[in-house]
């Protein structure tokens, strides 16, 4: 376990947003994979 810093401000959003844009960038590449695994696999 890490550290826990009580006095931490995420002042910019990264909490947030990082996890975002990883959502947002798997959905947008969840067709190409369903197309590829069908592809390959079967």
């Amino acid at each position: 376990m890490s550290h826990h810093d009580e006095n931490f401000r995420d002042e910019a959003g990264f909490i947030y947003v990082i996890p975002a844009l990883a959502i947002l960038i798997g959905m947008n590449c969840l067709p190409a994979t369903i197309f590829w695994s069908r592809y390959f696999f079967g």
